[in-house]
């Protein structure tokens, strides 16, 4: 339950493929959502999203952790 919040923001950046974007439609600063994201993946041990110069994109354990998610 703790942890509802956090997979839909990871939806949303997922959706837009930016942090700033999803951020911004979310109500939080993209600083606030960017260590959101990185506490989880910390908390988990595994990487999300691979930042990327043009924004971010989902690693395999992302798009593992969103399939299973979404069931």
């Amino acid at each position: 339950m703790r942890h509802l919040k956090i997979y839909h923001a990871i939806k949303m950046i997922r959706r837009h493929g930016s942090i700033r974007k999803a951020a911004e439609l979310l109500a939080v600063s993209p600083s606030a959502l960017n260590r959101s994201i990185q506490g989880f993946e910390d908390s988990i041990g595994a990487r999300i999203f691979d930042r990327v110069p043009s924004g971010v994109r989902l690693t395999s354990a992302g798009e593992l952790l969103v399939d299973v998610v979404e069931r």
